[in-house]
C-alpha cells in the first residue's frame, strides 16, 4: 500500500539557484545585522539549520526574555512579533552589544515594517538591518522543487510528468509543494499508472 508522500520530511538539502543566491552570499559573508525573508516554502529554515550548522551560529526559534546571549545567532521565526515590546529588547540587545544577529521570516512580516502594526522602536531596530529575500521561482527550479519532494518518498515519475505538471501551477515554492502532492495522489488513485492525459485532464477539472 502506497504512503501519501509527507511533504513535512526533513531534508537539510539546499537547492542552489538564482533565486537564492543573494542570500546564500549575504550568509557567506557573515552581514552583522541581516534580515532573509522570501515566500513560504522557499528553504528558509533549510537554510538556517544549514549555516547554523556549518558556522557553529546558536539558532533560536523564539525570542527568549532572557538576554544572556554573547555570540553570533539565528533567529527563524515566521512572524515577527513587531507588538511586543519584548521583541524590541531582544534587537536592541544585540545591536547595543554589537552582536551579529541574522533573522529569517517572511514576507508578510517585512511588508508590515511600513504600516502601523509594528512598534515604532521595533521598526527603527530592524531599518538597521540589511534585507535580503529569496524570489519566486522560475520553472527550472520549479521542476528541481517537485522532483525533491518526490524523492523525499522514493517517488520516481518520468521528466515529462513534471514538465507537463508546472506549466498548470503558479510560480510559487508552495505551488511546487502541492503539484508534489497531486502527483502522489494521483498515482495512488490510479494503481500508480501516470501519464501526460491523466495531468491534463486533472487540471483542466479545477
Amino acid at each position: 500500500m502506497q504512503t501519501f508522500l509527507n511533504l513535512n520530511s526533513a531534508d537539510e538539502e539546499i537547492i542552489y539557484s538564482l533565486e537564492n543566491e543573494t542570500v546564500i552570499q549575504s550568509l557567506e559573508k557573515r552581514i552583522k545585522y541581516l534580515i532573509i525573508y522570501g515566500p513560504n516554502k522557499s528553504g528558509k529554515t533549510t537554510i538556517a539549520k544549514k549555516f547554523s550548522i556549518n558556522n557553529n551560529i546558536d539558532l533560536i526559534n523564539n525570542v527568549h526574555k532572557g538576554l544572556n546571549f554573547n555570540r553570533e545567532t539565528y533567529l527563524d521565526l515566521n512572524t515577527l512579533p513587531g507588538e511586543d515590546e519584548n521583541f524590541f529588547h531582544f534587537l536592541q540587545f544585540f545591536i547595543s552589544n554589537n552582536i551579529p544577529l541574522t533573522i529569517f521570516t517572511s514576507e508578510n512580516s517585512i511588508e508590515n515594517l511600513s504600516n502601523n502594526f509594528y512598534l515604532p522602536d521595533v521598526i527603527s531596530r530592524l531599518k538597521q538591518f540589511n534585507l535580503c529575500n529569496i524570489q519566486n521561482p522560475n520553472k527550472e527550479l520549479l521542476f528541481k522543487l517537485v522532483n525533491k519532494y518526490l524523492s523525499l518518498k522514493s517517488i520516481s515519475v518520468p521528466s515529462e510528468i513534471i514538465i507537463e505538471v508546472i506549466k498548470y501551477i503558479e510560480r510559487t515554492y508552495l505551488s511546487a509543494y502541492e503539484a508534489a502532492n497531486t502527483i502522489n495522489h494521483l498515482l495512488y488513485e490510479n494503481n500508480h499508472n501516470i501519464n501526460l492525459s491523466l495531468i491534463r485532464k486533472h487540471y483542466e477539472r479545477l
